[in-house]
This record gives C-alpha cells, structure tokens and sequence, in this order.
C-alpha cells in the first residue's frame, strides 16, 4: 500500500487520544476481545515423503466483484478528503462507502491455480490480483475445498493497487483497501474456489522444471530499485534480483503452467486510475500466456517487492489526452509495454527450465499459525540478542537507538502496548496524542502513532469499524500464517507481507538448501504491511508507515519460517500446525446495500445518452458504434443499459462476421476470447446519487482498432496497422439476456505523415496516428501521439491533379522515414503513400 499516511495527516487536527486516557504500566493488555480458533491438523500428516509421480492441473477465474468497489492501495482514494487528483464526476456509490468508487474495467483481476500431486500428497497455489492477502480466504477456502487441503494451500497477491479491495477483515489494512463487504469477499472466494477446483479437476499426467537467475534484469528494463532509504546497507541498494520460474508441462509436451516468481510492485497506474486492471503483472502475464497455442496459465508469484518497483513502457502524451480537461489520463498501455519488455527475459527462463524436467518429485507442504502481539517479549529475535523493553507507557526513551551497526537492545523506543503505525521521516506523530513517549526528534519512532489513537480518529473519518482501544489491540495484528513447500529438491517459504531485499536475503541464508533452490513469496497466506530488517525499518521512509509491532516484527516472522522450512525437507509428514498457536477466527460480515433487480430496460440500448455518462473520449453522438471504424485510429462506441452492478458485470465480447450475418467470438493465440484488455467497460449510474427509487444503469463498450493481443501473426508493434478489416460486433452477456451491437466495418486508415522535395528526390515521413486511442503503438513514445511507422514497405504513387505519373516502392527506417528520386516527380503535386496492409495517406507535395 502506498501513501495512507498523506491523507492521514490531513486528519492531525482532528485531535487524538483514546477515550479512557492515557493508560498507565500498571493496565494490563488483554486479547478478550479477539476470537480464535483451532488451528486444524495440516493434513495428510504421518508417514513418510516419497516420490511420486507427477501430476498437475491449473484454472482461472475472473473475479466478479462489482463495479464501484473501492480498489485497494492509495490511501489517496478514501474520497472525503477530495485527496485524489482526478475524480470523473460526482457519484456516490454505496459499496464504496467513502471511497471513491471504482468505474469501469480494463483488465479483470483474476484468480489463478496451480494444483500439484505426488507421492500421496496434494498442494494447490492460488495467485490473486489483489493489493495484499487476507488470511480469513485462505481458512474459508481450506473449508470450501475439504478437510483434505487443510494446511495445504498457499494463498498469495500480485499486489496490484488497481484491483478491487474490499475483501480484507484486517482492521488496520482496512485504511488503505476500504470496509469489509460481504459482496466483494465472496467474488473473491468464489473465484478462488473455482480456479482452484478448474485446477484440481484437471490435474494430468506431469513434468516439472525450474530455472533461477540471481542476476535478473540487470538493465533495468523490467523492475528498479523502490527503495532508497536503505541503500547504505550492506545488500540494500538495489532491488529483487532473483528471478526464478517454474514450468509445469503435461507429459504430452503441453505446457500446463508458468510460474515466474520475483519481487516488483503493481503501481504502473496511479491513484487517479479508477478503472479495475492487473497492473504491471497482469501486463506481463498477458503478454507471456499469448506466446503459446493453447490457454497455459501464467501465474506471477511475488517475492522481495517492497524494494521493486515495475518499468513502465509507452505512454500518453496526457496535455493531447481526449475527453474533458479534468479527466484523468488513463495510460493503460504501460502494463502492455512491461509487459512486452519482460515477455522475453520470462520466455528465456522457460525454455531454460524444460532442460531438465522431473516427473517424479518428493512434495510436502506444511502451514502454521504464528502469534504475533501484544506481547513484547514474542518479538525477540537472533537467539535473544535484540529484544523489546516491556511497553509501558509512563516509561521514556533513552534515546540512543543504534549500537554501532546494529540495533541497541532492548528496544524502548518503539513503546506501544496495541501496536503503532505511520511510522515515517516526521520529528513528532501526525496524531501527538498517540504519539510514543519520549520520542520526540528520534526519527521515524517519533512519527509513529499508537494504532488505538490512530484508529479512535480514523474510525469516524473513514467510518470504519476498529476492534482496538487502549487495552485491546486489533485482533488481526495478533496473527499470522505461513508456510512451506517441498517441491523435489526445492523448498519454497512464504512471507505475510511485502518482503524486503535483505529480509529475503536473510530468508535464503537460513534455508536448508541453497539460495538458487530457495524461493520466498512474499504477500502470501496473510499481511503485516512491510517487511523490513530492523536495522532497514528505522532509517524511516514510507515503508514503516506500513507495519504494526515496530522493526522486530518482520525478522521474528522470518525466524519463525527458518524453523519451519527444515521441517518441509525431512522424510517425515509433519504437522506444522503442531508448533503454531490458534488461528484468528475470520471475520464476517453482512450486506445491506440497494440492488436493483431487475434493473430498468436492461438490455436495451437508450434512443438518447444520459447526459451523467462517461465516456474516456467524451459524450458519444450516439449510443451504437459509426457504421465504420478506422484501423489504429477508430474507436467503436457502444451504449446500452445493463443490470446493477451488485447483479454482476456484463460480459462484453467482440465478434467478427465470419460469412453473411454469421458472427463468432474472436479469439487469441491462446484460444481465450478478445474481452478485456483490448474491451473497455465503463460503468454510470444516472442519476449519480441513488435516490428514492431505482437508477438507470448505463454500460459503454469501447475498442481501438488495432491488433488484440495475442493476434496470430499480427503481434508485434509493427503491426499496429494491421487488424482485419470486416464487419465486427459487440456481443453482450447479462444477467439473464444477451445484447448485440449493430456491426461496424473496420476499414484501412490510421497514417498520417508528411512529404517534401528537392528536385526529383522526394522525402517523407509515414507515422500511426490515434489521438483518442489507449493501446500501446510505441514502447518509448506516447502513443496518442504520431508514432514513426517505422521498417515498413511502402508503395507510391504520384499524381497531378487526376493523372497518375509514377509508381514506385521504398522502406521506412525505424524513424518512419522514406525517400523515392524518379524525374517524373517534378511535375506531381500529391502522392499517396501504401503499406502493405493497404492503409493509405495522400500528401500534398511543395511546388518545385
């Protein structure tokens, strides 16, 4: 999560303080407050670890929350603080409580599984595009599934800070993600669910391969280094630099899954984007799943990315953007270009991984629920060396935090009987009331603002529900989970949070293997915020403001993995539950939000706009597409009134007339059907604010006419020009009734250029123009901008007024630059200029 402390401090003069006082050391801390359960038995435990033949199955579902949840991630979002910098217009919706409403989709957030059997035991990995992970999914998801899975899952987040978020029943975590709905959780669950069983009920004959690269993109092409603050370090001045990837083909030699697993944050769109998307991951994934002939799911797993951020290529020229002044400037398309960037590296990997493929492995997964506060003494760590003072508010800091190079024990400043939080760079707490004693100028203990001050004001701002006063701490922050996996001669580890550099370079140096068979996943099975090393967290920066019990608790975690990870290598089933504590209880919750259902004249398309409606490019003229669309340049329009949103959101294909009034699906290279990604869908309720009764649910569907991705042939940047003309439609599935637009025709256009002469030497320039357009055409320029069509074979022609002089041919250099010398060129005063795809641009040429 980025930036909750910003707005945070928008809210210091709302005072502070906790309504009983100041507790004094004599108050004791109770968790009574707090339900847990038993943690079950992992099962399959007893016996013994042998090898077994492989066999593997993977599913993805879309995750079908509703159009105006909240997207997790920028605190900047929680709209009664107007702290976001474009907002499209005026609309309240109820799910979103204060938040600003999401308002449309460009890539659906998925769920995605990876199921593994061998040797009499049964794991399955599921990958969410969520900001972080919620470990109440992974007990509800261990029961949906059957006794069997108890203890057998890994549940872990892409970390997209443009997906869908009100899922999370963590109090604290609530602050950036937005309050718990029943809705939303349960999308989440289902879709988890169902791809998990996709996965199970698939699983085949298998082989497995693994490739690790400790020197990852070393350019800088595909991530960067996030955080500075650490770079004095010893390993701390760069970012994740360890890739490794699974390959999971079927012994048919047909690729199954592919596993990339390295750090890098999901933040390529900032907190003005309101449309749902999978980010710079999503970005990547798409890209590489359509590198094959059949739907293989890809699946990215998180590692060190508290450090890492993701490189973004492409972009738009946001002064030239479409639309009204005030409208963000969505740049979608730079998860496409880091996508495009990183496809290669990633294809490297695996075709390295099929050189040695295994199909028969050891496979041992074991899980354990681990306490964390309010005690002070649970966080003690490197065998008792460093430790905290006891937490007694009456007591001052000695004011001396460093011994040498590490950090002096015990610790007394961080001196919070709940926890604290919003620990950053300030000299004094954005709420002083909460601030810990005796640590005024001891940066970042000085900014840090005990969480039941914190949420007391927080609580009524956001209208959120804490289970946190001066005695009782937030009953998420007292557990976590985390697990490990043996898979042959691997072993993975996974960590609550988003894990630093150095805590994952600490993690491989205590693991019972080698660091290149060592993997740590990160944002998986729970979340604490930041992980960081004790003597990284107080050199301050965002990243503490993140975390919960102070710079020991991250360290203690990964010690508590380090002796849990052996366990996973011996030839005796353990049960790591044994070692554990009790699990916290999910957190549930109930809706009472208005629904329309049936909704008003779903399925039909209105004879006029709604004047609310947002359209990225403005109000459209009518609500079906132009009868013709112009490659790269066009875009079809289509406006319908669908269902409420709480019914669900309206599957919007686009189909292709394949013989007369006969339509069809167009598909990718990998078989999946041209949706979303390259189909827009806005969302607007009309009127904005419900009322009294019911609203009129306006959908927009909107495409570029440029390749889908995934376009056989046709999938390179090159061939921004070349999308099949013919006749297409938008085919739209709602809740219980389909729509169909009018077909429009796609027609060759979309070049734009120049021309100039010298006698008869002629010159030009041949671009690709879309100033309305959202798709990538260029990786390093905006692509709402003439892009040089670069590389291209061109042909000419030469006229003078009616008459044709001169035709001829010539190439395009990579700057969309030609040249044609021919006498005959003296006496014209235009010239059409070709591609091979037949677009063609007619230029006025200079009088000699």
């Amino acid at each position: 999560m980025r930036r909750i402390a910003l707005f945070v401090c928008a809210l210091a003069a709302c005072g502070g303080g906790n309504g009983s006082g100041t507790p004094d050391a004599a108050v004791g801390v109770t968790t009574d407050n707090c339900t847990y359960e038993p943690m079950p038995a992992n099962a399959n435990s007893g016996g013994t670890v042998t090898a077994g033949a492989l066999m593997a199955g993977a599913g993805e579902r879309v995750i079908g929350a509703p159009i105006g949840s909240a997207m997790g991630g920028y605190g900047a979002r929680a709209g009664f603080l107007g702290a976001t910098t474009q907002i499209v217009d005026s609309r309240r919706v109820a799910i979103a409580g204060v938040w600003i409403p999401s308002i449309g989709v460009e890539t659906a957030p998925r769920a995605k599984a990876l199921a593994l059997s061998a040797g009499g035991e049964t794991i399955v990995i599921v990958k969410v595009d969520a900001i972080f992970m919620y470990e109440g999914l992974l007990f509800d998801l261990e029961q949906r599934l059957g006794d069997q899975y108890h203890g057998k899952i890994l549940i872990t987040a892409s970390h997209s800070h443009s997906a869908w978020s009100q899922f999370t029943g963590h109090g604290a975590l609530k602050v950036g993600a937005g309050e718990l709905r029943d809705t939303v959780y349960t999308a989440f669950l289902d879709a988890m669910e169902g791809a998990a069983k996709d996965a199970i009920g698939s699983m085949r004959p298998a082989k497995i391969g693994f490739y690790d690269d400790d020197n990852f993109d070393p350019t800088d092409q595909i991530t960067r280094d996030r955080r500075g603050e650490n770079d004095q370090l010893p390993g701390g001045n760069h970012k994740d630099i360890h890739l490794h990837l699974i390959r999971v083909d079927g012994t048919d030699d047909k690729p199954i899954a592919v596993v990339p697993i390295y750090g890098v944050h999901g933040t390529l769109l900032g907190e003005s984007n309101s449309f749902a998307s999978t980010d710079s991951i999503g970005g990547m994934e798409r890209v590489v799943q359509e590198q094959f002939d059949s739907p293989v799911v890809v699946m990215h797993l998180q590692s060190a990315g508290a450090d890492t951020s993701p490189a973004g290529h492409g972009g738009l020229d946001c002064n030239n953007k479409p639309g009204k002044p005030g409208d963000p400037c969505f740049d979608w398309l730079t998860a496409e270009g880091h996508g495009r960037a990183a496809a290669p590296t990633i294809m490297a990997g695996w075709t390295a991984a099929g050189a040695s493929m295994k199909t028969s492995i050891e496979l041992e997964m074991i899980t354990r629920s681990v306490e964390l506060g309010p005690k002070p003494e649970t966080f003690t760590i490197r065998n008792g060396a460093l430790a905290y003072a006891p937490f007694q508010l009456d007591r001052t800091a000695d004011g001396v935090i460093m011994d040498g190079d590490v950090l002096k024990s015990p610790v007394d400043e961080f001196n919070a009987p709940v926890g604290a939080a919003l620990c950053e760079k300030q000299d004094t707490a954005v709420f002083p009331a909460g601030q810990m004693p005796g640590t005024d100028g001891l940066v970042p203990y000085s900014s840090c603002v005990r969480i039941d001050t914190a949420a007391e004001v927080l609580g009524e701002a956001l209208k959120i529900k804490f289970d946190v006063d001066a005695n009782h701490p937030l009953c998420s922050t007292t557990r976590t989970t985390i697990s490990a996996i043996r898979i042959g001669d691997h072993v993975v580890g996974t960590l609550p949070g988003e894990v630093s550099v150095l805590l994952a370079d600490l993690a491989r140096t205590n693991s019972p293997v080698d660091a290149a068979h060592t993997i740590v996943v990160g944002y998986a099975q729970g979340h604490v915020g930041y992980m960081l090393r004790p003597e990284d967290w107080v050199l301050g920066g965002y990243e503490p403001s993140v975390t919960f019990w102070g710079p020991l608790e991250a360290e203690y975690l990964e010690e508590k993995l380090a002796a849990l990870w052996p366990l996973a290598m011996t030839p005796a089933r353990e049960d790591g539950a044994a070692g554990g504590t009790d699990k916290l209880a999910s957190a549930k919750t109930s809706d009472d939000l208005p629904k329309d259902d049936p909704a008003p004249n779903a399925g039909t398309v209105p004879s006029s706009i709604p004047s609310e409606t947002f359209v990225r490019t403005g109000m459209p003229a009518q609500a079906q597409p132009d009868a013709q669309i112009a490659r790269v340049s066009g875009i079809a329009t289509f406006v319908f009134i669908g269902d409420d949103p709480l019914s669900g959101t309206p599957q919007v294909t686009l189909q292709q007339e394949t013989a007369p009034n006969v339509y069809m699906d167009v598909t990718r290279r990998s078989g999946r059907t041209v949706s979303d990604g390259d189909v827009l869908v806005y969302y607007t309720p009309s009127p904005l604010v419900r009322g009294s009764g019911p609203q009129t649910h306006v959908w927009v569907v909107e495409w570029q006419a440029v390749p889908w991705l995934g376009e056989p042939g046709l999938d390179t940047l090159a061939d921004r020009a070349s999308v099949p003309t013919g006749k297409y439609r938008f085919h739209v599935v709602g809740h219980n009734w389909t729509l169909d637009s009018s077909p429009f025709t796609v027609v060759p256009g979309g070049l734009g250029g120049s021309a100039d002469r010298t006698g008869q030497n002629v010159t030009g320039t041949i671009t690709l123009d879309a100033p309305k357009g959202y798709r990538l055409l260029d990786m390093n320029l905006a692509s709402n901008r003439p892009v040089p069509y670069g590389s291209q074979m061109l042909s000419l022609t030469f006229t003078s007024g009616s008459t044709t002089l001169v035709t001829g041919t010539t190439t395009s250099d990579a700057s969309g630059n030609w040249a044609y010398s021919h006498p005959l060129t003296q006496s014209a005063d235009h010239v059409t200029v070709t591609d091979q795809h037949g677009n063609s641009i007619t230029l006025a040429l200079p009088p000699t």
